[in-house]
């Protein structure tokens, strides 16, 4: 009955089902698994990702659980007709959702390298929300955070998880949603609360004085985003030990990958 950690996976799903596999991962025997958001986007098999994890969870609530990532609430704002259609495909990988969930559809050429036109696009949105009309509610319905308990069993202290981190000084219920979701030096340069928070969102090589392995730790903050989305790796972290399981993507292709210059 083990609890594991994960964030960003962002579409890569061979290195992340390896991970699980590593660790010979069962929700039937009682293990758990907490998403911290960034399931999708740059990686080739953002579906396979998302949808496997909705299902995963639908079996198995009390074992699985989702966190939104801004990825996620940049998907929710596209599938709404929101948002910035450019900022998403373009510079946050949203072009690859969008071409995992269409598939073999003749507009899936429409969505590489470069942005669609705005009916391209609202056919490929009417396409996918008439396809798959559960993935609209499951995003929007995803918690910001997660208050893990304390385990006396496992000796495990209570922890916040959450995707990008905390505006510090800011009571859990007052925080901005916008700072969940995109938070990043104003959280781990000068959170100093009692409560340890884990996050993903920034890659661990990009926190202060990394050292080169597992988990980033400072104080009562633990990073676990292994930079899938920059085709780094996928890291999975055991709670409360942070034994961690990393992945890397280049040993591991989802499927060939098409450069286009």
């Amino acid at each position: 009955m083990a609890t594991y950690l994960v964030s960003d996976i962002h579409g890569q799903n061979q290195a992340f089902q390896k991970a699980l596999q590593d660790v010979s991962f069962s929700p039937q025997a009682g293990d758990r698994l907490f998403v911290l958001g960034d399931m999708i986007d740059r990686g080739p098999e953002s579906k396979e990702v998302l949808l496997d994890l909705l299902t995963l969870r639908q079996t198995y609530p009390n074992q699985i659980y989702l966190i939104k990532g801004n990825h996620e609430q940049m998907l929710v704002d596209w599938l709404s007709g929101n948002g910035n259609p450019e900022l998403y495909l373009r510079y946050n990988g949203g072009d690859a959702t969008i071409r995992s969930f269409l598939e073999n559809h003749p507009l899936r050429r429409a969505f590489l390298n470069r942005v669609p036109s705005l009916q391209e696009q609202e056919e490929a949105r009417q396409f996918i929300l008439s396809r798959y009309p559960a993935i609209l509610p499951a995003l929007s319905s995803l918690p910001l955070y997660i208050e893990l308990p304390a385990d006396p069993r496992t000796g495990a202290p209570a922890a916040l998880l959450v995707h990008a981190g905390i505006r510090p000084g800011v009571p859990l219920q007052e925080q901005n949603p916008h700072d969940l979701l995109w938070i990043r030096e104003p959280f781990y340069q000068n959170y100093d609360g009692e409560l340890p928070v884990i996050f993903g969102h920034t890659p661990v090589p990009g926190l202060p004085q990394y050292d080169g392995s597992g988990p980033w730790r400072r104080d009562n903050m633990v990073g676990i985003d292994g930079g899938a989305g920059y085709w780094r790796g996928v890291m999975l972290v055991e709670w409360p030990s942070l034994q961690t399981t990393f992945v890397p993507i280049r040993e591991r292709q989802s499927s060939p990958q098409v450069r286009v210059y």
